[in-house]
Protein backbone atom coordinates (compact mmCIF):
# COMPACT_ATOMS: atom_id res chain seq x y z
CA UNK A 1 0.00 0.00 0.00
CA UNK A 2 1.00 3.86 -1.05
CA UNK A 3 -0.23 5.03 1.81
CA UNK A 4 0.80 2.88 5.19
CA UNK A 5 2.93 5.91 6.06
CA UNK A 6 2.56 9.69 5.90
CA UNK A 7 4.77 12.37 7.04
CA UNK A 8 3.75 14.59 10.22
CA UNK A 9 7.15 16.99 10.22
CA UNK A 10 10.35 16.73 7.91
CA UNK A 11 13.47 18.74 8.29
CA UNK A 12 14.91 20.00 5.53
CA UNK A 13 19.28 19.15 5.47
CA UNK A 14 19.69 23.13 5.35
CA UNK A 15 18.67 22.04 9.52
CA UNK A 16 20.95 20.09 11.55
CA UNK A 17 18.77 18.70 14.29
CA UNK A 18 20.58 16.53 17.19
CA UNK A 19 19.64 16.19 20.99
CA UNK A 20 21.26 19.90 21.51
CA UNK A 21 18.55 21.50 19.99
CA UNK A 22 15.57 18.79 20.71
CA UNK A 23 12.96 20.31 23.60
CA UNK A 24 10.60 18.35 24.91
CA UNK A 25 7.37 19.83 27.03
CA UNK A 26 6.34 16.27 29.01
CA UNK A 27 3.17 16.80 31.05
CA UNK A 28 0.20 14.72 31.65
CA UNK A 29 -2.22 16.92 29.56
CA UNK A 30 -0.69 15.09 27.06
CA UNK A 31 -1.92 11.59 27.63
CA UNK A 32 -4.76 10.10 25.62
CA UNK A 33 -7.97 10.92 26.39
CA UNK A 34 -10.21 7.72 28.10
CA UNK A 35 -12.71 6.41 26.27
CA UNK A 36 -15.68 5.50 28.77
CA UNK A 37 -16.95 2.82 26.44
CA UNK A 38 -14.36 1.39 24.75
CA UNK A 39 -11.42 1.35 27.81
CA UNK A 40 -13.07 -1.52 29.23
CA UNK A 41 -11.80 -3.71 26.66
CA UNK A 42 -8.07 -3.20 26.45
CA UNK A 43 -7.61 -5.54 29.44
CA UNK A 44 -9.13 -8.12 27.74
CA UNK A 45 -7.37 -7.35 24.33
CA UNK A 46 -4.62 -7.22 25.70
CA UNK A 47 -4.83 -10.90 27.58
CA UNK A 48 -5.91 -12.53 24.21
CA UNK A 49 -2.42 -10.98 22.73
CA UNK A 50 -0.31 -12.87 25.57
CA UNK A 51 -2.27 -15.58 25.14
CA UNK A 52 -1.64 -15.67 21.51
CA UNK A 53 2.18 -14.56 21.78
CA UNK A 54 3.78 -15.10 25.67
CA UNK A 55 6.77 -13.26 23.94
CA UNK A 56 5.31 -9.77 23.88
CA UNK A 57 5.62 -7.71 27.19
CA UNK A 58 3.66 -4.39 28.59
CA UNK A 59 6.04 -1.68 29.51
CA UNK A 60 5.43 2.16 29.86
CA UNK A 61 5.94 4.48 26.53
CA UNK A 62 5.85 8.35 25.79
CA UNK A 63 2.55 9.56 23.95
CA UNK A 64 3.84 11.91 21.69
CA UNK A 65 1.04 14.60 21.28
CA UNK A 66 2.52 17.30 18.84
CA UNK A 67 5.75 18.35 17.31
CA UNK A 68 7.09 21.79 16.10
CA UNK A 69 10.18 22.60 14.18
CA UNK A 70 11.12 26.50 14.75
CA UNK A 71 14.00 28.73 14.53
CA UNK A 72 16.41 25.86 14.30
CA UNK A 73 14.63 23.79 17.31
CA UNK A 74 12.67 20.70 17.28
CA UNK A 75 10.05 20.39 19.99
CA UNK A 76 7.73 17.37 21.15
CA UNK A 77 4.63 17.44 23.30
CA UNK A 78 5.04 14.48 25.21
CA UNK A 79 2.65 12.23 27.89
CA UNK A 80 3.06 8.67 28.45
CA UNK A 81 1.25 5.67 27.90
CA UNK A 82 2.04 1.74 27.90
CA UNK A 83 2.26 -0.87 25.00
CA UNK A 84 -0.97 -2.16 26.35
CA UNK A 85 -2.78 0.95 25.69
CA UNK A 86 -1.22 1.05 22.01
CA UNK A 87 -2.19 -3.09 21.52
CA UNK A 88 -5.76 -2.03 22.54
CA UNK A 89 -6.20 1.16 20.61
CA UNK A 90 -4.14 2.32 17.64
CA UNK A 91 -4.26 -1.65 16.71
CA UNK A 92 -6.98 -2.77 17.54
CA UNK A 93 -10.12 -3.85 15.36
CA UNK A 94 -12.09 -0.39 16.44
CA UNK A 95 -9.46 1.76 15.73
CA UNK A 96 -11.30 3.90 12.89
CA UNK A 97 -14.52 4.29 15.14
CA UNK A 98 -12.13 5.90 17.94
CA UNK A 99 -10.65 7.99 15.45
CA UNK A 100 -14.15 9.21 14.64
CA UNK A 101 -14.76 9.24 18.40
CA UNK A 102 -11.71 11.57 19.11
CA UNK A 103 -12.47 13.61 15.82
CA UNK A 104 -16.63 14.28 17.29
CA UNK A 105 -15.36 14.76 20.83
CA UNK A 106 -12.20 16.77 20.67
CA UNK A 107 -11.33 17.94 16.74
CA UNK A 108 -8.53 15.31 17.24
CA UNK A 109 -8.13 11.83 15.76
CA UNK A 110 -5.96 10.46 18.00
CA UNK A 111 -7.11 11.89 21.07
CA UNK A 112 -8.50 8.23 22.38
CA UNK A 113 -5.11 6.47 20.83
CA UNK A 114 -2.15 5.48 22.80
CA UNK A 115 0.38 6.91 19.83
CA UNK A 116 3.76 5.86 21.79
CA UNK A 117 6.67 7.66 20.92
CA UNK A 118 8.74 4.84 18.29
CA UNK A 119 12.47 5.77 16.93
CA UNK A 120 13.72 4.00 13.51
CA UNK A 121 17.11 4.96 11.56
CA UNK A 122 18.66 4.51 8.56
CA UNK A 123 22.53 3.13 9.15
CA UNK A 124 24.72 3.57 6.97
CA UNK A 125 27.58 1.39 6.34
CA UNK A 126 30.92 2.79 4.65
CA UNK A 127 30.33 1.13 1.22
CA UNK A 128 27.00 3.11 1.15
CA UNK A 129 24.62 0.17 1.89
CA UNK A 130 21.34 0.74 4.37
CA UNK A 131 20.76 -1.72 7.04
CA UNK A 132 17.22 -3.69 6.77
CA UNK A 133 16.43 -6.54 9.07
CA UNK A 134 13.92 -9.29 8.76
CA UNK A 135 11.04 -9.24 11.68
CA UNK A 136 10.73 -12.06 13.54
CA UNK A 137 7.35 -14.10 13.90
CA UNK A 138 7.37 -13.42 17.12
CA UNK A 139 7.31 -9.21 16.92
CA UNK A 140 3.78 -8.22 17.31
CA UNK A 141 3.93 -5.97 14.37
CA UNK A 142 5.08 -6.61 11.03
CA UNK A 143 6.67 -9.68 11.50
CA UNK A 144 8.11 -11.43 8.66
CA UNK A 145 8.78 -8.09 6.96
CA UNK A 146 11.89 -5.59 6.48
CA UNK A 147 12.46 -3.20 8.98
CA UNK A 148 15.01 -0.77 9.86
CA UNK A 149 16.64 -0.73 13.20
CA UNK A 150 14.54 0.45 15.71
CA UNK A 151 12.20 0.68 19.02
CA UNK A 152 10.71 2.93 21.68
CA UNK A 153 12.57 5.61 24.44
CA UNK A 154 11.67 4.02 27.39
CA UNK A 155 10.34 5.83 30.75
CA UNK A 156 11.76 3.11 32.58
CA UNK A 157 15.26 4.16 31.70
CA UNK A 158 15.02 7.08 33.69
CA UNK A 159 12.62 6.61 36.25
CA UNK A 160 12.82 2.32 36.81
CA UNK A 161 10.67 -0.28 35.77
CA UNK A 162 7.53 1.03 38.08
CA UNK A 163 3.94 0.78 36.34
CA UNK A 164 2.45 3.52 34.39
CA UNK A 165 0.02 5.10 37.10
CA UNK A 166 3.40 5.22 39.58
CA UNK A 167 5.15 7.55 37.28
CA UNK A 168 5.34 11.55 38.08
CA UNK A 169 6.30 13.75 35.89
CA UNK A 170 8.01 15.66 37.86
CA UNK A 171 10.82 12.88 37.24
CA UNK A 172 10.87 12.96 34.11
CA UNK A 173 12.86 16.42 33.39
CA UNK A 174 13.59 17.86 30.23
CA UNK A 175 17.45 17.06 29.63
CA UNK A 176 16.49 13.30 30.98
CA UNK A 177 13.98 13.05 28.25
CA UNK A 178 15.88 14.16 25.52
CA UNK A 179 18.54 12.17 26.28
CA UNK A 180 17.00 8.95 26.59
CA UNK A 181 15.61 9.15 22.99
CA UNK A 182 18.33 10.46 21.13
CA UNK A 183 20.60 7.14 23.36
CA UNK A 184 17.74 4.68 22.86
CA UNK A 185 17.84 5.03 19.21
CA UNK A 186 21.35 3.86 19.39
CA UNK A 187 20.97 1.48 21.82
CA UNK A 188 18.42 -0.45 19.49
CA UNK A 189 20.93 -0.49 16.94
CA UNK A 190 23.49 -1.74 18.90
CA UNK A 191 20.86 -4.48 20.96
CA UNK A 192 19.34 -5.40 17.25
CA UNK A 193 22.50 -5.21 15.12
CA UNK A 194 25.42 -6.15 17.51
CA UNK A 195 27.48 -3.13 16.03
CA UNK A 196 29.03 -1.33 18.97
CA UNK A 197 28.37 2.13 19.96
CA UNK A 198 31.92 3.07 19.11
CA UNK A 199 31.57 2.26 15.68
CA UNK A 200 28.22 4.91 15.05
CA UNK A 201 28.05 8.67 14.67
CA UNK A 202 25.41 10.39 17.01
CA UNK A 203 21.59 10.41 15.48
CA UNK A 204 20.89 13.10 13.45
CA UNK A 205 17.21 13.19 13.41
CA UNK A 206 15.31 13.73 9.87
CA UNK A 207 11.90 13.96 11.16
CA UNK A 208 8.37 12.55 12.40
CA UNK A 209 6.50 9.70 10.08
CA UNK A 210 3.16 8.19 10.92
CA UNK A 211 1.67 4.74 10.60
CA UNK A 212 -1.40 4.71 9.10
CA UNK A 213 -1.86 1.06 9.22
CA UNK A 214 -1.21 1.23 13.24
CA UNK A 215 -3.88 4.51 13.39
CA UNK A 216 -1.19 7.04 12.72
CA UNK A 217 1.45 5.84 15.50
CA UNK A 218 4.19 8.23 15.41
CA UNK A 219 7.69 7.32 14.70
CA UNK A 220 11.05 9.72 15.21
CA UNK A 221 13.83 8.88 12.40
CA UNK A 222 17.62 9.22 12.21
CA UNK A 223 19.96 8.96 10.09
CA UNK A 224 23.52 7.18 11.41
CA UNK A 225 26.77 6.80 10.25
CA UNK A 226 28.79 3.47 11.03
CA UNK A 227 32.24 3.05 10.52
CA UNK A 228 31.79 -0.34 8.96
CA UNK A 229 31.44 -2.20 6.00
CA UNK A 230 28.44 -4.24 5.47
CA UNK A 231 30.57 -7.40 5.15
CA UNK A 232 31.58 -6.53 9.05
CA UNK A 233 28.44 -5.55 9.88
CA UNK A 234 26.91 -8.94 8.68
CA UNK A 235 29.93 -11.10 10.71
CA UNK A 236 28.70 -9.19 13.93
CA UNK A 237 25.07 -9.65 13.31
CA UNK A 238 25.63 -13.45 12.95
CA UNK A 239 27.68 -14.24 15.78
CA UNK A 240 23.82 -13.76 17.51
CA UNK A 241 25.01 -12.82 20.90
CA UNK A 242 23.08 -9.32 20.52
CA UNK A 243 20.29 -8.33 23.50
CA UNK A 244 17.72 -8.63 21.22
CA UNK A 245 18.87 -10.91 18.59
CA UNK A 246 15.64 -12.96 18.61
CA UNK A 247 13.42 -9.73 16.61
CA UNK A 248 15.04 -10.40 13.62
CA UNK A 249 15.92 -13.87 11.55
CA UNK A 250 18.15 -11.95 8.88
CA UNK A 251 19.97 -8.74 8.05
CA UNK A 252 19.66 -7.64 4.61
CA UNK A 253 21.92 -4.46 3.08
CA UNK A 254 20.70 -2.67 0.29
CA UNK A 255 22.80 0.39 -1.76
CA UNK A 256 21.78 3.56 -0.78
CA UNK A 257 21.01 4.52 -4.33
CA UNK A 258 18.60 1.74 -4.90
CA UNK A 259 16.56 3.05 -1.51
CA UNK A 260 16.74 6.33 -2.92
CA UNK A 261 14.93 5.02 -5.73
CA UNK A 262 12.37 3.26 -4.17
CA UNK A 263 8.82 3.72 -4.96
CA UNK A 264 5.50 1.86 -4.10
CA UNK A 265 5.84 0.06 -7.51
CA UNK A 266 9.29 -1.56 -6.77
CA UNK A 267 9.66 -4.97 -5.42
CA UNK A 268 11.50 -4.25 -2.42
CA UNK A 269 8.30 -1.96 -1.36
CA UNK A 270 6.08 -5.02 -0.55
CA UNK A 271 8.38 -6.47 2.20
CA UNK A 272 9.06 -3.63 3.78
CA UNK A 273 6.95 -3.10 7.28
CA UNK A 274 5.09 0.29 7.22
CA UNK A 275 7.32 1.94 9.70
CA UNK A 276 10.71 0.97 7.56
CA UNK A 277 8.31 2.97 4.55
CA UNK A 278 8.10 6.31 6.74
CA UNK A 279 11.54 6.31 7.61
CA UNK A 280 12.58 5.92 3.55
CA UNK A 281 10.03 8.64 2.97
CA UNK A 282 11.82 11.28 5.35
CA UNK A 283 15.28 9.70 4.07
CA UNK A 284 14.76 10.57 0.81
CA UNK A 285 13.06 13.88 1.42
CA UNK A 286 16.23 14.81 3.64
CA UNK A 287 18.34 13.71 0.69
CA UNK A 288 16.85 15.86 -2.36
CA UNK A 289 17.26 19.20 -0.18
CA UNK A 290 20.79 18.22 0.55
CA UNK A 291 20.69 17.69 -3.07
CA UNK A 292 19.08 21.01 -4.13
CA UNK A 293 21.25 22.63 -1.91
Amino acid sequence: MENESVILLSVPSTQTITNSNTHVLINKEYNRRKHNDYDKQIDANWNKRVSDNPKIFNGTKFRLSSVSLSNDTFTMNLGLTCYKEFLGTNWCKNAKFLAEDGVRDFQDSQAYMSDPLGVGTIVLTTDDKVIFLTRSEHCAEAPGLWDVPGGHPEPQEIVGKIPLEEIKFSDLNEEKVVSEIYDSIMREVVDEVNIPASSLSRPNFIGVAQNISAAKRPSSEFIISCSLSSSEVRDLYTKGNQEEAYESTNIQFVPKKTVLSLTPSHEIWANLAPSAKGCIMLYKLYSNTAVLK
